[in-house]
């Protein structure tokens, strides 16, 4: 068992206590939406499947959905334990979700510092459609917390340029008056955030739901084939800039907090799966 199956398995079993916490059905829909993927890809190729998944362009798509999806189920993940050691004192469910946060933020962040066009094996998500594969161990990267809240606010405003710049791309011309519901979710999500001096407490959440809308656009955009390369990553760099900008307020201590005396017991660093990253396609209209 990887490190990420067994944080996933762990704090699986803390899910009775954890249902009604919005993080955590986010953290649901984000694990069950990668499964999604990875099925209707399947049966789309039917015959052609085991073919598929050897193709660098393929490998390069998966890793970016593992990337993307370890990346927003880190941040809501940390933004619960945060919130719960607080308020319910339900410390072994914070535990757990910590270890998760942790073991899916090294996923993220070493899988996406891997070096490019080299084919590796590709494999599915577990098979209760929870989670994505993870295959050699490597060193994590911690967020960082602001140390001033002109660096929060500094993040805040690179997030708005991203946008900003996604906006003047054909793509983001063309859907900003679309009614699709994954361009609604992250009209909404955009929407809901807050001034950029904003503390981490109301910041955390919806900075992180930008980073969930705009990658889950991506994702329907990636396979639509409809857009150009250019215009995805700028939505990509939306994604990311918010879902950085999400993590590092989820370790940034609100002012006149005093850090917590206990410390996390170090985790094995896990394994991250390595395909290369997705070619784009031609450009075109809504996802």
């Amino acid at each position: 068992m990887t490190a990420v199956e067994a944080a996933q398995a762990g704090v699986d079993a803390h899910a009775e206590s954890l249902t009604n916490h919005p993080e955590w059905q986010r953290i649901q829909t984000v694990r069950g939406a990668l499964r999604h993927v990875w099925d209707v890809m399947k049966e789309k190729a039917g015959p052609y499947w085991e073919k598929l998944r050897e193709d660098v362009r393929f490998q390069g798509f998966w890793k970016t959905m593992s990337i993307r999806a370890y990346e927003a189920i880190s941040v809501k993940a940390a933004a619960l334990a945060n919130r719960l050691r607080p308020g319910t004192g339900d410390l072994p469910a914070a535990d757990a979700l910590l270890k998760l946060s942790d073991a899916t933020l090294t996923y993220s962040k070493v899988a996406a510092a891997e070096p490019a066009n080299t084919p590796v094996a590709v494999s599915p998500p577990e098979a209760d459609a929870e989670a994505p594969p993870m295959q050699r161990l490597v060193e994590r990267e911690s967020p960082t917390a602001y140390a001033t809240r002109e660096d929060s606010v500094r993040a805040a405003e690179e997030v708005t340029r991203s946008f900003a710049a996604w906006m003047g791309t054909s793509m983001g011309q063309e859907l900003n008056t679309s009614d699709h519901r994954r361009v609604t979710a992250f009209r909404d999500a955009w929407q809901q955030l807050p001034p950029h001096d904003s503390g981490p407490g109301p910041a955390v959440g919806p900075y992180g739901d930008v980073a969930e809308r705009a990658n889950s656009l991506v994702t329907a955009a990636v396979a639509s084939a409809r857009f150009a390369p250019g215009d995805l990553r700028a939505l990509q760099a939306v994604a990311q800039a918010a879902d950085h900008h999400a993590a590092s307020l989820s370790v940034t201590l609100p002012p006149g907090t005093q850090p917590p005396t206990t410390q996390k017991a170090a985790l094995p660093a896990p394994r991250a799966a390595t395909p290369t990253p997705p070619a784009g396609r031609t450009s075109g209209a809504s996802v």
